[in-house]
């Protein structure tokens, strides 16, 4: 019950976030740490300094409140620079005894950008550092002592809504990527269940009245049953590559993945999956030893296409976790069955494929060898990963 209520509420968030998703991305790009400082600058040379008779103000002063905002417009693609400008700025200020302007407002950016970038160390040593500033360039310009403890109180309240503001922001970014990741989470949940319902029910059904079909095909002497037998086949085939591709589309990691972007499945024989594969290992630095009996490529198209694939996933999963160095791979192809068994030495780090569920590949390779009836088994000896698949041919 729990954990169908969990499921339940995930996939509710998911469907219902409670932060728009551009929300969480806020400030990544730089572009609002930007506009804030050219407007500020912007408001400052507009209001403050627009140039009527006694607005004039120094070169000093002018430069000190571009150098201000065009450091502070940086700091969400480059933190530090901009975080050091701004502090530069204030030094720049208090050394040359400039008074206070609208310039000074973009020493919020940095504090609100460093905590919407993740920093929280750089955002508190920012507050702190743009604090102790602020003080040092506004108290000598008050009157008495009640004015300096309203500067005071005042300049840590303003410093302290940037530094919560900040925060909330990288709240709210979390959050949203939260909520993404469920909603992807729930997609890619809600098409496994039907990839797998597909595979129980209609693929499993048919890929049974396939092999069925073929065995009463190798007793029958009927032409005429025969060439109906072939058309059951046919059909059936055809409609079980249906089924696959679509278990495969619904399967994909990446559910905002369109499937017209994969590159079609070729079906290949297992003699042309041996020569590529092998040539693949090789480019990775791992040796394929091949112990494989002839005329495989003479199997029924059924399980002659599910050997070819099983030994493209299989191989495949051997290029990801195995160790540099030799693999193993026997094929024997016997009066009822074909035997596969693959093993190779597990890198060090790397993740045993212990259960064919782990991974698309694998559970691709599993269903199709038991829509024909067969076994599909994994296990790890030591360091040693082995896959074991068992096909039956028919009678």
């Amino acid at each position: 019950m729990t954990s169908t209520g969990g499921a339940r509420r995930a996939a509710h968030q998911a469907r219902h976030p409670r932060v728009p998703r551009w929300v969480g991305q806020l400030g990544l790009a730089g572009v609002p740490e930007a506009l804030a400082g050219l407007t500020i600058l912007v408001y400052n040379e507009l209001f403050e300094h627009f140039p009527f008779p006694g607005s004039e103000r120094s070169p000093e002063a002018a430069f000190v409140d571009i150098w201000w905002c065009l450091f502070a417009g940086v700091t969400g693609r480059w933190p530090r620079l901009g975080t050091v400008g701004v502090g530069i700025g204030f030094v720049a200020s208090i050394a040359l005894g400039l008074p206070a302007s609208p310039t000074m407002l973009t020493l919020f950016i940095p504090i609100v950008s460093n905590a919407a970038h993740g920093r929280p160390t750089l955002q508190n040593a920012t507050a702190l550092t743009y604090w102790a500033g602020a003080l040092a360039w506004t108290i000598p310009q008050t009157a008495n002592s009640v004015e300096v403890v309203q500067t005071i109180i005042i300049w840590a309240i303003m410093i302290g809504l940037a530094w919560l503001s900040g925060r909330t922001i990288q709240r709210l970014r979390r959050e949203g990527e939260h909520q993404f990741a469920l909603r992807g989470e729930a997609l890619r949940s809600q098409r496994r269940s039907i990839a797998r319902d597909l595979h129980d029910t209609v693929s499993y059904a048919t890929a049974t009245m396939i092999m069925r079909a073929e065995q009463i095909k190798l007793r029958s002497t009927d032409p005429e049953l025969i060439r109906d037998l072939d058309f059951i086949i046919a059909t059936g085939r055809r409609s079980v590559r249906d089924l696959r591709g679509m278990m495969e589309t619904l399967r994909r990691n990446d559910p905002d993945l369109e499937a017209s972007t994969q590159a079609p499945r070729q079906l290949l024989t297992p003699t042309e999956a041996l020569r590529r594969q092998q040539a693949e290992l090789a480019a990775h630095g791992l040796r394929l030893q091949i112990s494989a009996d002839d005329g495989l490529d003479g199997l029924h198209d059924s399980v002659r296409e599910a050997l070819a694939r099983l030994i493209v996933e299989a191989t495949s999963n051997m290029v990801k976790y195995a160790a540099r160095g030799p693999c193993q791979l026997i094929v024997e192809a016997q009066d009822d069955a074909v035997e596969a068994v693959f093993t190779n030495q597990i890198a060090a780090g790397g993740l045993p494929r212990t259960a064919p569920g782990l991974g698309l590949g694998l559970v691709g390779a599993s269903e199709r060898v038991k829509a024909l009836g067969g076994e599909l088994e994994t296990s790890t000896v030591g360091s040693t990963w082995i896959l074991r698949a068992r096909l039956p041919v028919g009678e």
